[in-house]
């Protein structure tokens, strides 16, 4: 299942590779197309409607009249043709008059004369918000494929700015194959894009839906399947009959705003109602989210700037960085492990994005014939995109045997731990393997071992060389003990935390038990890695394996025992009759 939802991410990630960083260094901030211009200005929401004509511009000169409208639909590729074509382009456009009258024009645009180096940049810097989303959100879903990560993932995607795509690829793709693209910039990279944050912020950061929330989950996607077909239908209405539907602000604007309205409802709640510890542990969580929700929310306000917009919008950056902080506090990732991700898919990232600059540099340089010249950019686009998972592959190879080898190391170390632990035949040497080694492997900073004595009591056994300090014992009663006996897996102890010895319990994180036929007959209680680094995934399962592997060690323990107290009863000599 992970391994399919990994090819799906890839796939997915490759496709929004090529659509969103293909079109860097043609546009500015804004998004404002710096290649051509006819000198039009018009746009979807007027219905075809010029509202303006640059005087001396190339429509000026071929009469094209501001209150012209424009005689094809908004999604067809003659849109971008005309109001973002390719300098020295020549086109030939169906124009009506406002008394009805209808005519044609043939124009040839001319390169933007206020389009410099520094608005290209600006481009490709505008990017970088959404860039930073797209990795959180894919180490994120590589890492925990899940309801609630792949809605953020559909969240973060839904953040890049897609109107340099519009244009961008109107020039390289046939006709059908845009209105597809067409279709999907406008519906699940869109306004919709931003309900994903409902369901990801209602399972944040357990994934689990319990209770009142579980008729909040089924109503939510209710909703969103509600508004994705409203989506659907606003763009078909606008590519079958260049008309707009009655409730469009309701799509563009006013569902976004909500959205952002009921996720910090649904935030503060969650907070409101979280123990002490929580509210201490996700606090800034909490704030970074609603900051980030009033910088989104700014692009979708009516009559604010796109450019104020597009600056409000870098404090969007918050929330990635919040979820990536909060998520390695909750213990899904190591901060270790998020850094070889972020590394390897960064390189990847900066890659691709590379490559495709680099060639299209190349043919724009090289070849004269624009439409040449893009349909072999696309395609070697698309082969980068096919390769993205070799290539992946390589980097993160790299990254591993450069940075990341003593880990690799401490992993083949534990598993061989793990192996060898059934063939012991004293507890004093099960002991060692349940503490000491995972210490010297993935430098703990405590650990301690506990086994059952004569009574039901738990006794401690034995502590690692580093460690400070460690309870004393524990009671059949306890609750970590009932707890670990009625589960038989590992217990995180900030769930139990008021149950503990503040004072000597308080450096560990995790217990481990160790049952043999159901019952429990040792564990062992973890502290976090010397820097602060708490465990991950990968970890907790290698000290999961060490238990398991320790109640094979016990019950090999006990056949040895019983049959060295077997072979003492048969040696004995029979004792002498009268």
């Amino acid at each position: 299942m992970k391994a399919s939802a990994r090819f799906i991410l890839f796939a997915i990630t490759a496709l929004v590779l090529v659509i969103f960083y293909a079109p860097l260094g043609h546009s500015d901030y804004t998004g404002r197309w710096g290649d051509g211009t006819f000198g039009i200005r018009s746009s979807r929401a007027t219905r075809n409607l010029i509202e303006t004509v640059d005087p001396g511009s190339p429509a000026a000169r071929a009469g094209v009249r501001s209150g012209d409208r424009f005689l094809f639909k908004p999604f067809s590729t003659e849109w971008p043709h005309a109001q973002n074509p390719i300098a020295d382009q020549s086109e030939t456009l169906a124009f009506e008059r406002p008394d009805g009258l209808r005519y044609s024009a043939t124009m040839n645009a001319v390169p933007v004369s206020n389009f410099g180096l520094w608005d290209r940049v600006t481009g490709i810097l505008a990017i970088l918000p959404a860039t930073l989303f797209l990795v959180v959100a894919f180490a994120l879903v590589f890492l925990r494929p899940s309801v609630m990560t792949w809605s953020f993932y559909a969240y973060a995607i839904g953040y890049f700015s897609t109107a340099p795509s519009f244009e961008y690829f109107a020039g390289v793709l046939p006709g059908t194959a845009y209105v597809c693209l067409t279709f999907l910039l406008s519906t699940f990279a869109g306004g919709f894009a931003v309900l994903p944050l409902l369901p990801f912020v209602l399972r944040f950061p357990d994934d689990e839906v319990t209770g009142f929330r579980s008729n909040v989950d089924r109503a939510m996607w209710f909703g969103i399947v509600i508004a994705f077909a409203a989506y659907s239908f606003e763009w078909y209405q606008q590519w079958a009959i260049a008309a707009s539907i009655g409730y469009a602000a309701l799509l563009d604007t006013w569902l976004p705003l909500a959205t952002f309205f009921f996720a910090a409802l649904l935030l503060i709640a969650k907070f409101k109602h979280a123990s002490d510890e929580v509210k201490q542990r996700f606090g800034f969580l909490v704030l970074g989210l609603i900051v980030s929700f009033v910088a989104y929310a700014v692009y979708f306000i009516p009559g604010v700037p796109i450019a104020a917009g597009q600056i409000a919008g870098y404090a969007v950056a918050i929330m990635p960085i919040s979820v990536g902080y909060a998520v390695l506090r909750h213990r899904v990732l190591d901060v270790n492990f998020v850094l070889n991700r972020a590394i390897a898919y960064g390189l990847v990232s900066i890659f691709v994005i590379a490559a495709v600059s680099l060639l299209d540099w190349l043919f724009s340089r090289f070849v004269s014939e624009q439409h040449l010249a893009v349909a072999g950019e696309l395609a070697a686009t698309i082969v980068i995109g096919l390769l993205l998972d070799r290539i992946n592959k390589s980097i993160e190879s790299g990254v591993e045997a450069v940075l990341f080898r003593n880990r690799r190391i401490a992993e083949r170390y534990l598993r061989r731990a793990a192996e060898a632990l059934p063939y012991a035949t004293e507890v004093s040497a099960v002991t060692d393997g349940l503490v000491q080694i995972p210490d010297e492997a993935l430098k703990l900073s405590a650990a301690a071992h506990y086994r059952r004595a004569p009574g039901g009591r738990f006794e401690g056994a034995g502590t690692t060389k580093e460690t400070p300090m460690a309870p004393s014992g524990f009671d059949p009663n306890h609750l970590l003990v009932r707890v670990l006996q009625a589960s038989e897996e590992r217990v995180w102890l900030d769930e139990l935390r008021t149950h503990l010895d503040a004072e000597n319990a308080a450096v560990y994180v995790l217990a481990i038990p160790v049952t043999v036929r159901h019952e429990l007959v040792s564990f062992t209680l973890y502290g976090a890695h010397r820097n602060g680094a708490q465990l991950d995934p990968e970890e907790v399962k290698l000290l999961e394996e060490l238990a398991r592997e320790a109640s094979r060690s016990y019950d090999h323990i006990e056949a040895v025992r019983a049959r060295e107290r077997y072979a003492k009863l048969t040696s004995a000599p029979l004792p002498e009759t009268a």
